[in-house]
Order: structure tokens, then C-alpha cells, then sequence
């Protein structure tokens, strides 16, 4: 059902109650009468209503003076006007003084049912700019427990939680984007929980799933629908129901899924196998993917349509290799976690074991991490850590080594020798040295220039500018 908050007003009860049974139909449940226009500025005054049915001839206060004072006070509600004055001159005088829709009765109801769902939807995305304008960079985060469970000292990630807060109460849905193992299920977790919707967080990863399974796990079938139902199944819409959806690999659906997907989302409505009427949908639906959407709408794959639908806001959650101040927080944190999964007292973490990831690409991400620390403390014994037993281990042995700072520079080039400037041979001019450092660092981090810009101790943008130079020059 939907609940936005609707006003109809006109004089004649009769009306009032055919437009409430029209909108009730569509699923409009939240609805206010009026049938006195002199008790609707005191009304629209108190209330923040999604859109407002008027009327134009009512007894002491007409439709249009009520028109005027609307658009004064509340610009930002849609009024649409609903009239017996069939006149092109009537409806151009309300549209300038700022109506969003003009019909003549008697009024047609798909008509009516579509031009109030469009009126809702700029509705909501008027408010939402007003309140992300009004919020602007600012980080300061309202309820900082929700993000308990993402570990973070990034300022790029404090400004996704302030986002995600201001989004949370949103009914429309949410695309989070990142690579794999970069925190995605985290933060649809947080905005469910940021929501304070009465309903489940209810995940599923749609990968590989065809149009059949997926109408089966998510629409549920009744009784007979196919050989071997015997029983009812509900769908997972229906454990959402007034909660969240988490569609985890949403960039991996077949055509067919990805159409019921668009239904689902844009009528708010779904059909269960072997059902004949349809069901609504009361779930805000969170989609996540580490595909690269945009290609994937040139070539086919995926439906714009429906990739507008899930764009109703974007999280994109920034890798862990652009967020290295995050790694030693997550060292520690992992390596106490494991202790406790293991059973085992606290290890201690020194300053040089943290030093070894630097500069590391970490194409699996923050679970990469994870998993490398789970497995190194289950590997030593003693009480302490060391850089080793990370360096050594056997996801990392032929390439941390390449790309941690702690490591003596290649023995080749003319920075050569024992160190860097040691030896009796002629030093590497500036223009020498500096050449190679900057393929040392584009070498050790896999050519990631955000990472060796880091390790240079400069800018990416600078970075960038001297490999331009570079290109240029040799030309």
C-alpha cells in the first residue's frame, strides 16, 4: 500500500468518496476529505501533503483562490485541479498560477491514478533535494551506532553515512555500487536499519538466477502453480513486507527477470505463480552490483529502463585501496575478531606489520583482508605478530613484495647498488631518479595511480601530470 498523504477537496460528498474509492484501488490508503474549502489552508498549513485534489467551484472559497494560497505557502505540493469547466482560457489561468494538472469531469481513472503517481514522485524528489541541499558535505552523522559495523577513519565514507541517513527514510529504491568485497551488504544493511522501517532486511543474491527462479524465490507461488507445489510458498516481497529487499548481484539477471524486477518496482505490485490477481508491494527493494552498469546498458544487457528505477539514489562505496588510512583500523580489528572466532588470547599488532600492506591494490578488498588475517592468526603461536608472518603468507608471498613500502627498490636501474644512493658510481640525475621512482610506484601498485601517488608522497593530479609530460615527450 502506499502511504503518502493525499487531500481531496471538493464540496460534493459524493465526489470526494468516488475519488477516495478510485485511489483506494490504486493503493492509496493515506487520504484526508474535505468538503468545507474553508478548513483547507488550516489543514495544508499542518500537513505535508504528497498532492492535493481541488476542486474550482465550491460555496465561500473557490477552487482558484485556494489554488493561490497553496502555490504561495506550499509551492513545492502538486495540486492537481479537478473541474466541470471544460474552457482552454480556465486551464491555461490555473497551469500559469501553478496547477500540475488540469482534467475536466467526468474524470477518467486511469487518467486520474497516473497523473496523482507522477505528482507523488516529484513530490518526493522535491524533497529530497531540499533536504540533501540543506545537508550539503556536511559529515556529522545523527546516529552513529548504525554504523557500528563498518570500520572506517575515511572522511569518503563519513560522507556516504551522512548521505545515507539523509536518504533512509526514502521509499525509493537504492543502487550501491563498489567492487567485490568492498562493504556493499554493510551499508544496505545500514540504511535498512537508518529507516526504521517495522519490516525485515531481507537479502538474496540474484546471480546466475533465471526469470523462473527468480519469480519463485521472490513472488512466491500458491498451490498447485506446477508439479510439486503442494504448498503455498511465500515469496521473499512478502517476508519484506513494510521492510527492505537487499538484491545482491542485481547486474547478473537474465531479460526476463530484470522486467519483472522493473514491474515490481515501478507498479509496486507482483503476481505470485499461479496467481491471477496481483499483490502490492510495501518493500523498499536495495539493489547492489560490482558490474559495470553503464556498458552493460550499450551492449544490451541490461534494461535502461530499469536502471533509471534502481537509480533512485546511488551509493558507490570507494575501494579499500583508496582508503588506506582504513587499513590499520581493519588490521586490528580483524586480528581481535579472529582471536576471539579461535579462541585464543589477544595478539599484539606491531607498527611494522601494519606498514607492510602499504602501497598494496587489495583487489579482494576489505574481505581480502579478512581473510588473511583469519588465516595468519590461526597460523603463529606466540603472543605478537609479525610483518612476516603476513609477507610470507601464501596469498601475499611474490606480491606484497612488490608492491609494500617496506621492501628494499629493485636491484636494477640506476638507482642501484646496496640502497638507493649507495655505491661509488655516478649519482642518477634528478630527472633519472625521478622516472624511476614513479615506475617503482606504478610498478608496486599494479599501475593504480591513486596508490602510488600515495606512495610518492604527491597528488594523484600531480602524478598525472608528469606521466602527460612524459607521453607527450616521448612522442
Amino acid at each position: 500500500m502506499r502511504s503518502d498523504p493525499i487531500l481531496i477537496v471538493d464540496d460534493d460528498e459524493l465526489v470526494v468518496q468516488m475519488y477516495g474509492s478510485i485511489l483506494e484501488a490504486a493503493g492509496w490508503v493515506n487520504r484526508v476529505v474535505v468538503t468545507d474549502p474553508r478548513k483547507v489552508m488550516s489543514l495544508v498549513r499542518k500537513t505535508e501533503f504528497s498532492v492535493i485534489l481541488l476542486d474550482l467551484t465550491m460555496p465561500h472559497v473557490s477552487g482558484r483562490e485556494l489554488l493561490e494560497e497553496i502555490t504561495a505557502e506550499r509551492p513545492q505540493v502538486p495540486v492537481i485541479i479537478l473541474t466541470l469547466e471544460d474552457r482552454v482560457d480556465v486551464a491555461v489561468e490555473c497551469m500559469k498560477i501553478g496547477a500540475f494538472d488540469f482534467m475536466t469531469k467526468p474524470i477518467d481513472e486511469n487518467r486520474l491514478v497516473n497523473s496523482v503517481t507522477h505528482a507523488v514522485q516529484l513530490h518526493s524528489l522535491h524533497d529530497e533535494v531540499r533536504v540533501l541541499s540543506r545537508r550539503g558535505r556536511d559529515t556529522r552523522i545523527v546516529n552513529p551506532e548504525i554504523f557500528s559495523s563498518i570500520v572506517t577513519a575515511s572522511e569518503a565514507m563519513h560522507q556516504l553515512f551522512a548521505y545515507v541517513e539523509t536518504i533512509a527514510a526514502s521509499p525509493r529504491a537504492v543502487l550501491i555500487t563498489g567492487e567485490s568485497g568492498s562493504g556493499k551488504e554493510l551499508f544496505a544493511r545500514a540504511i535498512h536499519e537508518a529507516s526504521r522501517r517495522e519490516g525485515s532486511f531481507v537479502p538474496v543474491n540474484v546471480a546466475g538466477v533465471d526469470e523462473t527462479v527468480f519469480s519463485d524465490t521472490l513472488f512466491g507461488h500458491r498451490r498447485g502453480a506446477f508439479t510439486g507445489a503442494d504448498t503455498v510458498r511465500r515469496g521473499l516481497v512478502e517476508q519484506a513486507r513494510s521492510g527492505t529487499l537487499f538484491l545482491d548481484e542485481v547486474g547478473d539477471l537474465d531479460n526476463g527477470a530484470q522486467l519483472k524486477l522493473l514491474r515490481l518496482l515501478q507498479e509496486e505490485e507482483y503476481y505470485p505463480l499461479g496467481a491471477d490477481l496481483p499483490e502490492r508491494s510495501t518493500a523498499r527493494v536495495i539493489a547492489a552490483t560490482n558490474a559495470d552498469l553503464f556498458t552493460r546498458q550499450q551492449d544490451g544487457s541490461f534494461r535502461r529502463d530499469l536502471f533509471y528505477r534502481l537509480m533512485g539514489h546511488h551509493v558507490q562505496v570507494p575501494p579499500l585501496r583508496d582508503r588506506p588510512e582504513d587499513i590499520p583500523l581493519l588490521l586490528e580489528h580483524f586480528v581481535a575478531e579472529s582471536c576471539a572466532a579461535l579462541g585464543r588470547a589477544a595478539l599484539v599488532v606491531p607498527p611494522r606489520a601494519h606498514r607492510v600492506f602499504h602501497g598494496y591494490a587489495f583487489p579482494g578488498n576489505v574481505r581480502e583482508l579478512q581473510a588473511i588475517v583469519f588465516d595468519v592468526v590461526s597460523r603463529v603461536s606466540g603472543g605478537e605478530l609479525r610483518a612476516e608472518d603476513f609477507r610470507s603468507h601464501p596469498m601475499l608471498a611474490g606480491r606484497i613484495r612488490e608492491h609494500s613500502a617496506v621492501e628494499p627498490l629493485a636491484s636494477t636501474g640506476p638507482l642501484a647498488s646496496t640502497g638507493p644512493l649507495q655505491g661509488s658510481g655516478p649519482l642518477p640525475t634528478l630527472a633519472e631518479a625521478e622516472e624511476y621512482l614513479v615506475a617503482q610506484a606504478l610498478e608496486r601498485t599494479g599501475g593504480n595511480q591513486s596508490a602510488a601517488a600515495r606512495l610518492l608522497g604527491v597528488s594523484q593530479s600531480t602524478l598525472s601530470r608528469r606521466l602527460a609530460r612524459k607521453t607527450h615527450r616521448s612522442r
